[in-house]
């Protein structure tokens, strides 16, 4: 097979800022969006995140079944993408949108647009990933592409996300800076409320999402000819459960995934009640901008030398550092956040290197399935690990939630201490924690590149 090249790369991984303008967005401002404009409890809200997954444990492996058994003239899974990049986008804005509705049916709103979002999530999520494990199967070109596709999903979208959402719905300047020197300032439109700000946004992240999608799938090609999976339905649990690299990555990928969901979520809680002032956190995930351009340089370099493992352990041992010492200096103000903006650089770097790792070893377990299973299914493990990631979101959203609710957060109130207590802990301890669970988790994860190389040969000769 023909090495990929550098324009193959790209035309598939930009996709990956297609997904994250969606998928990232919800992450950062729906829990906000939810308690703080559209006006529902921070309990009620924590639930919605928690049952919504409950559908998932059915809905995800059958979309992999689905997935793995269909072809037509367009590919194998990039028709799930067409067919899917529409829907997802329009309920996207639906997420952002505040009907006219009695209390307890907004509840019930929330409740089925989140679901079907997760639906059919999965079904475009899935099938993107899958195109991937289609595109080669050489590993260092699977790392070029892991790397490609997190500097979109992170470095991008968390960029535009976390530096100009905000001021945007809020009708303020929106000023771009790199590394603190101001670049340009826009003045974007006025809005009549935050309401209005979020629908906005929400509408102009899904068409930009969908063209995205739709190109990405148009110029990406699945160089990796598979036949159509025989596999039954009985077969499922054989596929995931005989795959202890799949169970074990998927659980780091768990906890990994719940450190930046639940500092995401509660980052705009942060500066807004903690700090006590909003627009800092506009200055903050603009320096995280060079922090995770640094991180995206250095990965492909570690990962050269120690291996994915070995640098995901890396990142995740310092990620913890990171959390628990930020938690005990003095919270920023707009005079002085430079020893706060400094540990989080280093952080975000190093999540950087998680996140590219986790990606970059999820198509890896493809083959290993093959061989420890005997059965060849790329839908299956990839919606597990889509399942997975969902569940993070979901417990991280509640987990957060949670506590917001338990230590008595009222929104848009003057907070107790122990309110600020809780967001404090939510932005700094709970996320060390997880990352010191993900490296325990790391530990237990036993393909190597010479391991991997052997079962590719061995498979490949047995063709």
């Amino acid at each position: 097979m023909k090495p990929l090249k550098n324009r193959e790369i790209f035309n598939f991984s930009i996709g990956d800022f297609g997904i994250n303008l969606n998928f990232q967005l919800l992450g950062f401002f729906l829990a906000y969006f939810y308690t703080d404009v559209f006006g529902i409890s921070a309990w009620h809200a924590s639930f919605i995140f928690l049952i919504a997954r409950g559908w998932d444990a059915i809905n995800d492996p059958l979309m992999g079944y689905i997935a793995d058994r269909f072809r037509n003239k367009w590919g194998t899974y990039k028709p799930f993408i067409y067919w899917g990049a529409i829907p997802l986008n329009l309920v996207l804005i639906a997420c952002f949108s505040i009907p006219e509705l009695s209390e307890s049916m907004k509840v019930v709103y929330c409740y089925f647009t989140y679901i079907v979002h997760g639906m059919i999530f999965t079904a475009v999520g899935l099938s993107y990933s899958a195109v991937g494990t289609l595109v080669t199967q050489d590993q260092q070109e699977r790392a070029k592409i892991s790397t490609m596709r997190m500097f979109f999903a992170v470095v991008v979208v968390i960029t535009i996300i976390g530096s100009y959402v905000t001021p945007y719905v809020n009708s303020n300047p929106i000023v771009v800076e790199f590394i603190g020197k101001e670049i340009v300032t826009f003045n974007g439109p006025q809005f009549k409320d935050e309401a209005e700000g979020w629908f906005n946004v929400a509408l102009i992240f899904g068409i930009i999402s969908t063209a995205i999608l739709f190109y990405s799938a148009y110029t990406s090609k699945e160089r990796v000819q598979v036949p159509v999976q025989k596999y039954q339905i009985r077969d499922l649990s054989k596929i995931i459960l005989g795959n202890d690299v799949l169970l074990v990555l998927s659980a780091s990928m768990f906890l990994n995934t719940s450190i930046w969901v639940v500092q995401n979520a509660v980052s705009f809680y942060y500066f807004k009640y903690v700090a006590g002032i909003e627009s800092l956190q506009t200055i903050f995930f603009q320096w995280m901008l060079p922090a995770n351009i640094i991180g995206v340089i250095l990965t492909p370099i570690l990962t050269s030398r120690l291996g994915k493992k070995n640098v995901f352990i890396l990142g995740s041992l310092i990620v913890f550092a990171v959390n628990i010492i930020r938690h005990f200096i003095p919270i920023p103000t707009a005079e002085s956040y430079t020893l706060f903006v400094g540990l989080s650089m280093i952080g975000s770097s190093c999540m950087m290197f998680c996140s590219i790792c986790q990606w970059g070893m999820v198509p890896d377990t493809i083959e290993y399935g093959q061989w420890k299973t005997g059965i060849r299914s790329e839908g299956i493990p990839l919606s597990f690990f889509s399942f997975m990631q969902k569940l993070a979101m979901s417990f991280a959203g509640f987990f957060a939630l949670q506590v917001l609710a338990y230590t008595g957060y009222e929104a848009n109130t003057e907070l107790s201490e122990s309110a600020l207590s809780g967001i404090k802990w939510l932005y700094n301890i709970f996320p060390g924690l997880f990352s010191l669970a993900c490296l325990i988790v790391l530990f237990y994860y036993k393909l190597s590149k010479e391991r991997y190389d052997e079962i590719l040969s061995e498979l490949n000769n047995n063709k």
